[in-house]
């Protein structure tokens, strides 16, 4: 262990010794730049909180007036605490899953780690008071959203949008401009989802394009208002060493292991639909995890990429989710998710780089997990409407009694599935455009290097350490 721990310590120094006289931040701007925008942001969330939020009925004290004796609540068939560990499953896939998975940059491993972090901390807090105000906007009049399992859900739901923005523009933003997408993109998100869900009456379960494609458009708009350009990043700093990339598989093993929860959590009130919602899930991120390490040693010269176990083996969760309430054979959701898994790798694997070409810049290649995938899942749900089975009923609404509730055939809904996604499409891709314009104020501190942490790390205790280390053993190697 110590042998090892020398030897890191001896690469970190080497790694970043020629950054030491680049990383100046004695401008008052990059100094205080995120704590004065951090803290304003926070004072913000905090008085919107209390004032658009309350605790939930079923979890406050409630006293019997005539006895004086306290109510006891017993846990029903079908009461929201029965996904708590569902909901714990949704924070750890937001907080270990992304949060490894972005541990994967040789010279952003705290920065990918540490970022992902920040971005759970707010947006859990931020998105309940969302509700509220959005609720307030809608009735006119003030609505104190409750704060309960489903709306934590609902929040690590919109948390992973923002977390799967951050992959894209991942290295090219500071940790000022990163609370301002924190503040802007969850309300967009939360504004498109009422336009398909209440508007439109196109259910996503899983959130294959309400979560999934959006965060990815939107960190696609972020990256091109910002005016990122491939020639300004050096490969040396979007290299990965064995370390980081096993951090990064370690994060792909949790969201995998955690996805059938995070598609299922929010219907714990129809447990028919949940099982098949856990089921077809399970089943569909199982062959997509085949099916992309079977495609990856094709484009690869029959040797497997690290990137593409780390994130293709993923898509299968994806693809299936706004599918995935539906009611199909098993072997469907395991076609599905095979289709992903090929079509994520082939991405990374050719796509990713033709993407750049055009002037995109994808830092973590997030359109390859969760954008392609995303908009495949959805019109593969439509396909799946068409074929009848009551799964248009599924489409217009996750939980149903009745066909008498839509007057929609198939092929409408099929249609109205496409407008979702244009609508996802644009709303994502304009938003995140102006959002990465903001970000250009003089007012957000800016990376003066795309992809290394040391400009907003104090890694001197590392560097020096692994400097001592060094110079120790050139003084054995000497004697010796």
């Amino acid at each position: 262990y110590n042998e090892y721990k020398s030897y890191l310590r001896g690469n970190m120094a080497q790694w970043y010794s020629p950054l030491r006289s680049r990383a100046d931040r004695s401008g008052f701007n990059q100094q205080f730049s995120f704590p004065i925008i951090g803290y304003i942001c926070l004072v913000i969330v905090l008085i919107l909180f209390g004032v658009f939020t309350r605790l939930d009925e079923d979890a406050s004290v409630t006293v019997n007036n005539e006895t004086g004796a306290r109510l006891i609540v017993p846990m029903s068939a079908g009461h929201m605490m029965g996904s708590y560990g569902k909901m714990m499953d949704a924070t750890a896939m937001c907080v270990l899953g992304f949060g490894f998975l972005y541990a994967f940059c040789r010279r952003y491993t705290w920065g990918g780690i540490s970022l992902n972090f920040l971005i759970c901390g707010l947006c859990f807090i931020w998105c309940h008071a969302i509700t509220g105000i959005l609720g307030s906007a809608a009735t006119k009049q003030l609505v104190k959203a409750p704060v309960n399992i489903s709306t934590i859900i609902s929040a690590d739901l919109v948390t992973a949008a923002v977390l799967i923005t951050f992959g894209v523009v991942y290295g090219f933003v500071s940790p000022s401009q990163l609370v301002v997408i924190c503040m802007i993109e969850p309300f967009v998100m939360k504004l498109n989802e009422h336009i398909v869900v209440e508007v439109l009456h196109v259910a996503d379960a899983g959130g294959s394009i309400l979560t999934h494609a959006f965060g990815a458009i939107y960190g696609i708009g972020v990256s091109l208002g910002l005016g990122v350009r491939s020639r300004d990043i050096k490969d040396e700093n979007r290299a990965t060493v064995y370390y980081s990339d096993t951090f990064a598989l370690v994060g792909s093993i949790v969201l995998w292991m955690f996805w059938p929860s995070f598609n299922a959590a929010l219907l714990y009130d129809d447990v028919t639909v949940q099982q098949r919602v856990v089921v077809n899930t399970y089943l569909a991120i199982c062959a997509s995890c085949v099916t992309a390490m079977l495609t990856s040693p094709l484009l690869h010269k029959g040797k497997l990429s690290m990137l593409e176990v780390q994130n293709a083996t993923l898509a299968g969760g994806v693809t299936i989710g706004m599918s995935s309430s539906f009611n199909v054979d098993p072997w469907v959701p395991i076609v599905i998710g095979g289709l992903a898994g090929a079509v994520s790798s082939f991405g990374y694997g050719k796509i990713a780089a033709l993407i750049e070409k055009c002037g995109i810049v994808d830092s973590a290649g997030a359109n390859q997990l969760h954008g392609i995938p995303g908009i495949l899942g959805a019109l593969i749900a439509g396909i799946v409407v068409l074929t009848g089975n009551n799964n248009h009923m599924f489409s217009y609404h996750t939980q149903w009694t009745s066909l008498e509730e839509s007057t929609r055939t198939p092929g409408a809904q099929f249609g109205f599935i496409v407008a979702g996604i244009l609508c996802t499409s644009a709303i994502g891709l304009v938003a995140g455009a102006l959002n990465g314009a903001l970000l250009r104020l003089p007012i957000c501190d800016k990376v003066p290097e795309y992809i290394v942490e040391d400009d907003f790390f104090d890694l001197e205790d590392l560097y020096s350490e692994g400097k001592a280390q060094e110079e120790t053993n050139g003084t054995a190697e000497d004697a010796c």
